[in-house]
Parts: C-alpha cells; sequence; structure tokens
C-alpha cells in the first residue's frame, strides 16, 4: 500500500513538473508560427511594413507578459517562501522572444532560399531541354523565307487576296522566329501579330462564322511578353464550330495606363471535348513566372460560349 502510494506521488510530481515546460513550448510555438505563417506572408511580403512592425512589437509584449505570468505562477507553487515580482522575469523573456523571431526568420529565408534556387535550377533545366528540342526540329529560316517568296512570284498578280495572305503569314513566321525570341516586347508587334493572325482566320472561314477584333490602347509602347493572348486566340478557332449556324469569335484587347485587359470567347459544342492542351499550360505557366501577383485570370464556360477573361499589370 506504501509502495503504490509512493508510485502515485511520484506520477503527480512528474506531471506537475511537466505543465511549466508544455506552457512554455506552447507559448514559444504560438509566437513562431504566429511570426513566419501569418506576419511575414501577409505583412511583411506585401510591403504593410508599419502594420508588420507594430504587430511583431506587440506580439513580443504579448509573448513576454504571458510568459512572465506563467513563470511567476509557477514558481510561486514551488517556491511559496520566496515569491519574486512580476518585472524580475520581464528582461530574459524579452530576450527570448526577440531571439526566437530572429532565429524563426532566418530557418524560414533559409528554406525559401534554398526552395527558390531549386526552382531556378528546375527553370534553367526546362530552358535547356526546349532549346534542344528547337534546335532538333528548327527548319533553316532563309530557307523557309525564300520559298515563300518564290511561291509569291508564282501567284498571278491578278490574285491579290492569295498574295496578301501569303505577306501575313510570312509576317506571322517572321515575328514567331525573330521578334518574339525576347522577354518583353512592345504592345504594337504583339497587336499587329494578333492582326495578322485574325486576319488569316477570316480568309479560311466561312460565311457563317463572325469574327470581332477590337485594339484599343493608349500607348503602342507598352511592354508586354510575346504571344501571351495567342494561346486562348488559337483556341478560340480551334473549338469553334464551323458548321451550318452562325458560329462567333470575339477578341478584345485593351490598354490603359499599366493594365492590359485581354477578353476572348467563342462559341462551341457542348458535345466537344475542350481540353487546356501543351499550348494552355504552358501560357499559364509563363503566366505565373513573369506576371506573378500581377495578373489574373478567369477562364469559364457557359451556354455555348467559352470566356477568357485576363488582366496583367505591366
Amino acid at each position: 500500500m506504501i509502495l503504490e502510494l509512493q508510485d502515485y506521488i511520484k506520477k503527480r510530481s512528474f506531471a506537475f513538473s511537466l505543465q511549466p515546460l508544455v506552457t512554455h513550448l506552447l507559448l514559444m510555438a504560438m509566437l513562431v508560427y504566429i511570426h513566419t505563417l501569418v506576419l511575414i506572408p501577409y505583412l511583411l511580403e506585401k510591403k504593410r511594413t508599419v502594420l508588420y512592425i507594430a504587430s511583431i512589437a506587440g506580439l513580443i509584449v504579448l509573448y513576454t507578459i504571458v510568459r512572465s505570468w506563467s513563470q511567476l505562477y509557477w514558481d510561486a507553487v514551488v517556491w511559496p517562501e520566496d515569491v519574486m515580482t512580476l518585472q524580475s522575469y520581464f528582461k530574459w523573456n524579452l530576450f527570448y522572444a526577440v531571439w526566437f523571431i530572429l532565429i524563426s526568420s532566418m530557418l524560414l529565408y533559409t528554406q525559401k532560399w534554398s526552395e527558390q534556387r531549386q526552382q531556378v535550377k528546375n527553370i534553367q533545366i526546362s530552358q535547356l531541354q526546349t532549346e534542344l528540342k528547337y534546335l532538333r526540329a528548327q527548319i533553316n529560316p532563309h530557307f523557309l523565307f525564300n520559298g515563300l517568296n518564290t511561291i509569291y512570284g508564282y501567284i498571278d498578280i491578278n490574285n491579290q487576296q492569295a498574295r496578301d495572305i501569303l505577306v501575313q503569314f510570312s509576317d506571322l513566321l517572321r515575328y514567331n522566329l525573330y521578334e518574339a525570341d525576347v522577354d518583353m516586347v512592345e504592345l504594337e508587334q504583339e497587336t499587329k501579330f494578333l492582326q495578322n493572325y485574325v486576319a488569316l482566320q477570316r480568309a479560311r472561314s466561312n460565311d457563317n462564322m463572325k469574327i470581332e477584333l477590337v485594339i484599343d490602347t493608349e500607348d503602342n509602347t507598352v511592354k508586354i511578353a510575346p504571344l501571351i493572348c495567342m494561346a486562348f486566340v488559337e483556341n478560340a478557332f480551334k473549338y469553334t464550330t464551323r458548321d451550318s449556324r452562325e458560329n462567333t469569335v470575339k477578341i478584345y484587347l485593351q490598354q490603359k495606363g499599366n493594365t492590359i485587359h485581354f477578353n476572348c470567347t467563342n462559341t462551341y459544342e457542348e458535345t466537344q471535348q475542350y481540353s487546356k492542351g501543351i499550348g494552355l499550360n504552358n501560357v499559364m505557366r509563363r503566366l505565373e513566372l513573369l506576371y506573378k501577383d500581377r495578373y489574373m485570370l478567369d477562364i469559364h464556360k457557359e451556354n455555348n460560349i467559352y470566356r477568357v477573361e485576363l488582366t496583367l499589370t505591366v
């Protein structure tokens, strides 16, 4: 009986001694996680510096006060004859709070730095693979354009429409091969490419296809990623029905200040399988890399209408 009582007392003493440690660990976890998961991503990284500094100061003060009260309580239980004041705990708890903040920040940004390095490495590998595939599939551009010039010369001089179409097609190829091989181009180049592409689609479409293209720009020297909208336009023409019913493709591009708004709608058959495909996946990846946090993309289907809305901040 005495042994059982001693075991019970030991267990109670052990559980009692763990409570201050558990309380301390919970307070430390609260301090670290609120700082790294809330304050840094939602305030510091969004340039809300003043609010971040005020919040981190409040968090440190809160931790210091709660931790000091906790120590005062447990020390009074253990050493009731030697009760300390609340202020006597403040200095060290304040030091611990600042230390935990600094360590957690260093660990967080070390992790982010490592992830960014890995991301850059993956992008470089992907670029090398893409370049290798491009070199394997490349057609000599001079041969291609010389061939087009030869075809142009053989087209009857009275067939002006065919000649115009060939010139537009040549401009499309030249833009793809030479001008679009950069990170950014002037908006004027991109809109001209879009106009040539739509003109070719008009030439090959039947009478029941209504194609509308509206371009409204204030400054044609604004820079934009080349061909960033073309995947959506290509899909619009690809999936538009070409039967006897009236079908439409409407393209609208507006530039105002540092904002570019692109809207593309087309009719389609519900029975068609409208998949993203490689082209759309690539353009979404490019948007994430080039316009991260500076774009909004909305794609939806309703009543046989497929609509794409893209807003870029350049």
